[in-house]
């Protein structure tokens, strides 16, 4: 049974995603005094990135004008974020194969996306198969992504290393927001739900905890040591208080977890508050 976890004062229903009214605006974030263009991102991404050191690389899609972005588009391991692909998996092989999720099956997809439970990923990756993921990867079009699996944790072949670049795991939030025909729109709010309602603890990047209070929002995050920088991820979307955007990233931190966490932190600070506007 999905335990229900509040992203800010949003609650969100498994198979339909019911919400509460946005509070008022509880932390002061100027808006932009001009439009928002690719070249002003860069220049305001790129001061803060350099100022705090490591490596960060992001994907955007501004759903209000479909105008996308990237910066500093790099290859990272997906720890954590590749449990999306899974979970997509899991329903379109269920769908194949004719049946529907078991009560175990559910409960093991709660432990993966809601807590990040890493035995039961470990689980539903051995019922669907790598390869069956690696297929999915493959239909949704993830050109840089290349799943791994198979591996004890560490190891090189561990489904947690396996890569990705922002850009494949912005489209894949994208088709989970906007439609693809690899999954069903059932099966997109089903995923997109328990996006919505990952323990506290793990609500930051994307959603950084400073504004998640003021709009509904969806994120999954990934982390671990690895040798030339801790690696840290974050997928999700934004939706309220006047935004409405899917963002991808990848970070590796020279100075550990909670360091980059900040970084990660800061820079969905600042695309929040220059999305006030939308991006041209």
């Amino acid at each position: 049974m999905l335990k229900q976890t509040q992203v800010g004062r949003r609650r969100v229903l498994l198979g339909a995603m019911g919400v509460a009214a946005a509070p008022m605006l509880s932390l002061a974030i100027a808006p932009p005094a001009s439009a928002v263009t690719k070249t002003r991102l860069d220049s305001t991404i790129g001061s803060y990135v350099r100022a705090h050191g490591g490596t960060v690389g992001i994907s955007l899609w501004d759903n209000r004008t479909g105008v996308h972005y990237t910066y500093n588009s790099f290859s990272n391991e997906t720890l954590s974020t590749v449990k999306i692909l899974i979970l997509c998996t899991v329903l379109r092989v269920s769908r194949e194969q004719g049946r529907p999720l078991t009560s175990s099956q559910r409960t093991l997809i709660g432990r993966m996306m809601g807590s990040s439970d890493n035995a039961a990923t470990d689980t539903l990756l051995a019922q669907v198969g790598v390869s069956n993921v690696q297929r999915v990867t493959r239909l949704l079009g993830l050109t840089y992504t290349t799943i791994r699996g198979g591996g004890a944790a560490g190891s090189s072949t561990w489904w947690g290393y396996s890569t990705t670049v922002p850009w494949d795991f912005l489209k894949l939030e994208t088709y989970l927001v906007n439609g693809t025909p690899v999954l069903t729109p059932a099966e997109r709010t089903y995923v997109r739900s328990w996006m919505s309602n990952v323990t506290s603890s793990q609500i930051w990047g994307v959603v950084n905890p400073s504004f998640a209070s003021m709009v509904n929002a969806e994120v999954k995050n990934g982390w671990g040591p690895r040798t030339g920088g801790y690696r840290l991820n974050s997928v999700g979307r934004i939706k309220g208080y006047g935004r409405d955007y899917q963002m991808a990233m990848l970070s590796r931190s020279p100075n550990g977890f909670y360091y980059g966490r900040d970084t990660l932190n800061g820079v969905s600070s600042i695309v929040f508050r220059e999305l006030a506007t939308p991006l041209t």
